[in-house]
């Protein structure tokens, strides 16, 4: 099976082979096909620290997207997810994802006895140079993105079961850590390995530059200024009501990170019985990540929503004082470890709506109608201070 890769260096797309470096799988080498030897990109297991990360660098890796050909033009619509390739520079041509905004429709035409395609297709970039914006690319400059496979190469396959189990060792041994303890060991954690984090090493600035057959490859001018991070900063938290029950927490940080291109935290919050939906909290380290993801979060123009139509709702944004900080992530820890232990379920799958389609429409009552049910709560919460407030003056 052909793979392609989204490169760390510059979050573009290419055609790739991996191999194994060392004993028991615990390195991968990522070669580039048509570059030499000087661009692969190696990773240690160790550098994944989180069941996140793991999550994360899987979704880097995917089966060769598909040159998009006249005849099919037709088949790419409104909301399509593609590759396409966009020139950065004389001679520097890279594939990125985008969603297909809109189709200007031509007529084709015959050359050679070849059907030829004239149409235009507008295409919102989700990453690279042109990330957040809108331009207009010809059929032979997208290829379609093919449906995603359980087990792509036994390699990976088993590189991401040794990162897997590292973590699980780790993890054990702070779970038998008492609280007080581990709070004064904080070299022993995960998310303390800063010099090996795969998280860190994705939001690092690089000047390493790659080469394309044919073209040269420049550094993205927007990798440094988007994942600029406040180590040792205050982390900033969002709240996400209305999600789909079942889902897990590394569905929510893999899009996310696919979608904005940030490294996240997420946890997924217990709902009762009688309630419909369930809710979640999203960290990020910066100002500018958390403004970044309410941005896409709150698009007028997008809505996400579950596979089963549910609209996610953003209901508060805050900083993360040190109280909540420590009982989060010590929730975090467990919750991960818990749902990567459980038998498997179905994957609760997301995506976003464009505005002018009839699932947008759909999406755009629903979360109305939640924000509505919120308002009415937050009502029913003020009466009830009053009226307690009003029971206690009364027993004085």
């Amino acid at each position: 099976m052909d793979l392609e890769f989204r490169s760390c260096v510059d979050d573009a797309w290419y055609h790739v082979r991996i191999e194994t470096d060392g004993d028991g799988g615990d390195r991968l080498r990522v070669k580039f096909v048509g570059f030499s030897d000087h661009h692969d990109e190696v990773y240690d297991a160790e550098e994944l620290t989180s069941f996140g990360d793991v999550e994360e660098f899987r979704s880097r890796f995917r089966r060769m997207s598909i040159q998009v050909q006249d005849w099919e033009c037709r088949k790419v619509v409104k909301g399509t997810v593609v590759c396409a390739a966009i020139s950065i520079g004389p001679d520097d041509c890279r594939f990125y994802d985008d969603v297909v905004d809109r189709v200007v429709h031509k007529e084709h035409q015959l050359v050679k006895g070849k059907e030829e395609c004239s149409c235009n297709f507008i295409l919102f970039w989700k990453h690279g140079p042109k990330a957040r914006s809108l331009t207009a690319q010809t059929v032979e400059n997208i290829c379609r993105v093919q449906p995603p496979v359980d087990k792509l190469d036994p390699l990976l396959t088993t590189f991401l079961d040794t990162a897997t189990e590292k973590i699980e060792t780790i993890l054990s041994s702070i779970f038998k850590i008492p609280h007080e303890a581990s709070h004064h060991r904080e070299p022993c954690t995960p998310n303390c390995r800063e010099e090996l984090s795969f998280s860190k090493r994705l939001n690092k600035d690089t000047s390493l530059s790659r080469r394309s057959v044919s073209k040269e490859m420049i550094d993205n001018p927007l990798e440094k200024d988007e994942h600029d991070m406040d180590i040792g900063g205050v982390p900033y938290m969002l709240l996400v009501e209305n999600l789909e029950k079942g889902i897990s927490p590394f569905t929510i940080m893999e899009f996310i990170h696919q979608q904005a291109t940030i490294s996240c935290q997420a946890s997924v919050w217990p709902s009762k019985s009688s309630e419909a939906y369930t809710r979640g909290t999203i960290i990020v380290d910066s100002k500018r990540n958390l403004e970044k993801i309410s941005d896409f979060l709150e698009n007028p123009d997008h809505i996400i929503i579950s596979s089963k139509g549910r609209p996610w709702v953003m209901t508060e944004k805050s900083t993360l004082h040190e109280t909540p900080r420590a009982s989060i992530q010590s929730f975090m820890l467990m919750s991960q470890t818990i749902l990567h232990n459980r038998s498997p379920t179905t994957k609760i799958a997301l995506k976003v709506v464009i505005s002018g389609t009839k699932e947008y429409e759909t999406a755009k009552l629903l979360k109305d109608l939640f924000l509505a049910f919120v308002k009415h709560q937050s009502r029913l919460h003020r009466r009830l201070l009053i009226v307690e407030g009003k029971i206690s003056h009364l027993m004085l």
